[in-house]
């Protein structure tokens, strides 16, 4: 069966990569098309997009694909369509990087759906606020697709978790949006163990958490340790936070301990290295991540651009994200 999903527009490359990333966890798919932020994808297993966009961020909806065609195809493609309309409905038409009356579209789509409902012997109506079924178009520069909802992500979660409304706030704390994203990229499952060994304020650790992870995380600095303990008590969470040094996990740790590692290593100049050279941070924690992790688990890792990571550890994905106009960071993804 084929799915359509609207990505959001926050980043050129990850929303595909975690909806991607998500899905391989729970079944076989296969990508039929990709038109910006449309994407169509074939999925044998229906029941498994009940509560994908409960993990996901970077997808805004989910939707049962009807089609897509050109634009000025899209009215005669309608009246072609055979669907059975749940009554009460409405239709919602979104354009997508690009201006368009999407207004008058509305009109005319809901008219001719109106018409073949009648035709069908029912008797039509419309509900704005709570339809059963939603009928919603998106408009790129060349095509329309089209679907009836599934599901669509409340985006508002994220905003009540920005570090700004958490006890314990520092400068460097990653957005929860991403920090989702970077859990999900490293495709571990609810209950299974996930580490960060740079913490912090616990920004990756609450949205594991919230998953359904068993969370672990050391950092160096003690007033992170705690502070990061208060925020995971803010929001529910329990997790194992210490005091540790990153390079020296596996004196902490059982080797082939943990189902994922997921972690932001300081940089920049609001971060603290705590006197240490930063490559030589980076080298000796890769190393003792990868003792740590089980085979065939993901890292996943940020870093500034200009930093090349080296391990023994297959590069599966890597993507830049422009942060602000002297930061661009690495998202690399190493599978063991």
């Amino acid at each position: 069966m084929k799915f359509l999903f609207l990505l959001s527009g926050l980043h050129p490359e990850l929303p595909l990569a975690e909806l991607k990333a998500v899905l391989s966890i729970k079944t076989r798919f296969k990508v039929v098309k990709k038109d910006k932020r449309a994407v169509i994808i074939e999925i044998k297993q229906k029941e498994v997009i009940k509560n994908l966009l409960e993990r996901l961020t970077l997808t805004y909806g989910v939707f049962e694909f009807l089609g897509c065609c050109k634009i000025n195809d899209l009215l005669k493609t309608v009246k072609q369509l055979k669907y059975d309309f749940n009554i009460p409905f409405r239709i919602r038409v979104h354009s997508l990087g690009f201006k368009k009356d999407s207004k008058e579209l509305e009109k005319k789509i809901a008219n001719i759906i109106w018409k073949k409902i009648k035709e069908c012997g029912k008797k039509p109506k419309v509900d704005l606020e709570n339809p059963k079924t939603s009928f919603e178009a998106f408009l790129t520069e060349n095509k329309a697709y089209f679907g009836v909802k599934i599901a669509e992500l409340d985006r508002k979660q994220f905003f009540k978790r920005s570090p700004k409304k958490r006890p314990f706030i520092r400068p460097v704390t990653m957005d929860p949006r991403i920090a989702r994203v970077m859990v999900n990229l490293a495709r571990t499952k609810k209950g299974e163990k996930i580490l960060d060994p740079f913490c912090g304020t616990g920004g990756i650790l609450i949205e594991a958490g919230l998953i359904g992870m068993k969370i672990y995380g050391i950092d160096l600095d003690l007033e992170m340790v705690n502070g990061c303990k208060k925020n995971l008590n803010y929001f529910g969470i329990k997790g194992k936070i210490i005091q540790g040094d990153a390079r020296e996990l596996d004196k902490i740790f059982k080797e082939n301990y943990f189902d994922g590692i997921i972690t932001d290593p300081p940089y920049g100049i609001a971060a603290s290295l705590k006197g240490s050279e930063r490559m030589d941070l980076y080298e000796k924690s890769l190393n003792t991540m990868e003792k740590v992790l089980k085979p065939k688990k993901y890292l996943v890792i940020v870093t500034p651009k200009y930093i090349n990571l080296k391990t023994k550890m297959q590069l599966i994905e890597i993507y830049e994200e422009k942060i602000h106009r002297s930061l661009t960071r690495k998202i690399w993804v190493f599978k063991k």
